[in-house]
């Protein structure tokens, strides 16, 4: 039986079969791996995948560093900081959207195994600098003590100012009488030196003097223009005046500001006398004495005036004028303007008079008041 089963055909293409089977399911486990392998390792290719990431990362920042480089390069500013080529990227980066920075390289890579560069950014200053002014300093008067053999032309140059600076603030009549050990006060700034008067106020000596209160402010460095205490001296800077012109009133009020018209003996003071009135002040004098002006004015009266005798009277505004009366002769007239301390008249006994001396009044709104409370 097994002969002819043999024999028949299908029995033989029954042992073929698995005879086949039997070699494609062992190539089958081999390329599956199933029970070992054979396969060539030598043959494969092996990708680490973080590697191959990281390095198309790192080959796209160097692009883009190189672009960002060239697109940024502008003049340097005056602030420098030392960065590295990473830090570099990273204000580059910024600098598209915020300023321009500058980057040029200091020194290369000494050797291959360096692989950071050393380079300077220039990064502009987003303020400027705030520069502290320099605070003025204020006006100073300097004493001075005359030394034998010095001039006024020599200590106004020792000092830097000018002669009439120092004439005003010494009231010096004649700069080349000084004497030795006699103390001079000294602006370390041309101008004229002024003694507050009691009520007076920054505006009127401003306007006296034709000089701002901001530059008199600011050259004596007051605190308070409004508050400025009586007998402070202040420069005038700038100021030529020897003196001011209208110093006689401030706010209403007769200053002590009036020169004598000539120096002697007072031979009759104001006030009642012999019953009535004496409206001035008499100064006993020599005939002929030079008789002055007491300050700044226009001549309103020059001639013969009953009992004044020969009269001059000095319009010196704002109601204020003085009279000097008993004269010789006369050395002005009538519209004629004069400065202080010029010759006006002659001293005489001319008109009621007792003897050769000088009757001086200061009236102010025709109204006497006593001149020995108002003369220097």
């Amino acid at each position: 039986m097994w002969r002819r089963l043999i024999r028949s055909r299908g029995f033989v293409l029954l042992i073929f079969a698995v005879i086949f089977s039997f070699g494609i399911l062992g190539q089958v486990d081999t390329r599956m791996h199933i029970g070992g392998s054979d396969w060539d390792l030598d043959s494969l290719i092996y990708i680490n995948v973080d590697d191959y990431i990281l390095e198309e990362l790192v080959s796209q920042d160097t692009v883009n560093v190189q672009v960002d480089q060239e697109q940024t390069l502008e003049p340097p500013s005056k602030m420098h900081a030392q960065v590295s080529l990473d830090e570099v990227a990273e204000v580059t980066s910024k600098a598209s959207t915020e300023a321009p920075v500058e980057v040029a390289l200091l020194e290369a890579a000494d050797s291959a195994e360096e692989t950071v560069s050393r380079v300077e950014a220039t990064v502009p200053v987003a303020e400027p600098p705030q520069v502290e002014e320099k605070k003025e300093e204020k006006a100073t008067i300097f004493v001075h003590k005359v030394h034998s053999g010095e001039t006024l032309w020599d200590i106004a140059a020792a000092y830097g100012v000018t002669i009439n600076t120092i004439l005003s603030a010494n009231e010096l009549r004649n700069p080349n009488y000084l004497s030795i050990g006699q103390e001079l006060q000294i602006p370390s700034v041309n101008g004229v030196l002024h003694q507050v008067a009691s009520g007076e106020s920054l505006w009127e000596i401003s306007e006296r003097y034709d000089v701002s209160m901001e530059e008199i402010t600011r050259v004596n460095q007051i605190s308070d223009p409004n508050r400025i205490q009586p007998n402070t001296k202040l420069v005038i800077p700038g100021a030529t005046q020897l003196r001011p012109r209208d110093v006689l009133l401030v706010n209403g009020q007769l200053q002590k500001a009036f020169d004598w018209p000539v120096r002697g003996r007072i031979s009759s003071t104001f006030g009642p006398r012999w019953g009535r009135m004496h409206n001035g002040l008499d100064i006993a004098v020599a005939t002929g004495t030079q008789v002055k002006a007491a300050a700044d004015g226009r001549v309103t009266f020059a001639g013969w005036n009953g009992g004044y005798g020969i009269l001059v009277i000095i319009d010196h505004g704002n109601g204020i004028e003085t009279r000097y009366a008993h004269n010789s002769r006369l050395n002005v007239k009538v519209g004629q303007r004069v400065t202080r301390g010029e010759t006006v008249a002659y001293s005489g006994n001319t008109g009621v008079s007792t003897g050769p001396h000088v009757h001086f009044e200061i009236r102010y709104r025709n109204n006497p008041v006593n001149p020995q409370t108002y003369l220097k």
